[in-house]
């Protein structure tokens, strides 16, 4: 399925019936990362895989700011009819999301943020030189875009009221103190770390979040 957002066609799947869940890719990726995860969703809920702008099969570049993804999400939800749902986002999509509860905060009722960082603090060094090389060398956008624009004032995240649950690997680039630090400043949020985890292992093309997911999008 496409939908006009902001000049671009956004390509998107949808499958099930019940309350909306979106799940939002990261730098480098389309929605299909979530392959494993939609149908088992889509039993519970009617579950939306957009492809970012410039990303799958979705129309125009990639973006140069979190806060162009923020207005394509917003108003990807407005032309759908989308308001209070259930969203996961990972990676920069996790970014986008926190961005989105903070100024959207009708649009979204409950999130899970896996695999994100707030600041380039909560980054090992080699993930650093790696959107480095790629960034400035080979001139990627997403790589300039999360070296440049990853961060959020703490402030915007104790805003945030709604339930969150922050996921981290084990073993994830993404350091996991750096996600129980800013865990602690959300209101309403509790910290995962997948045990043994990488920071693609638990979440793309994997089934290792379904439970979880589903846990929590059930509790009252």
């Amino acid at each position: 399925m496409r939908v006009k957002v902001n000049d671009n066609d956004l390509y998107y799947q949808r499958l099930g019936n019940g309350h909306p869940v979106i799940l939002i890719h990261g730098h480098h990726q389309d929605g299909a990362i979530f392959d494993k995860l939609v149908a088992p969703l889509s039993l519970y809920y009617t579950v939306y895989v957009p492809d970012m702008r410039g990303h799958g099969l979705s129309s125009g570049e990639a973006s140069e700011h979190y806060q162009t993804d923020v207005e394509d999400l917003a108003e990807f939800m407005r032309q759908l009819g989308l308001k209070d749902a259930y969203i996961l986002g990972y990676g920069a999509g996790g970014v986008a999301a926190l961005l989105l509860a903070n100024q959207y905060p009708h649009l979204v009722s409950k999130l899970i943020v896996a695999g994100t960082y707030v600041n380039g603090n909560g980054v090992t060094a080699g993930h650093i030189t790696w959107n480095s090389l790629r960034g400035f060398l080979i001139g990627d956008r997403d790589s300039r875009v999360a070296l440049k624009e990853t961060f959020i004032d703490p402030r915007k995240l104790k805003q945030i009221q709604i339930p969150t649950l922050c996921v981290v690997g084990e073993k994830d680039w993404v350091k996991v103190e750096h996600v129980r630090w800013y865990s602690q400043l959300l209101p309403n949020s509790r910290l995962v770390i997948m045990p043994r985890q990488k920071h693609e292992s638990y979440v793309v093309h994997s089934l290792k979040l379904l439970d979880l997911i589903k846990d929590f999008y059930q509790e009252k």
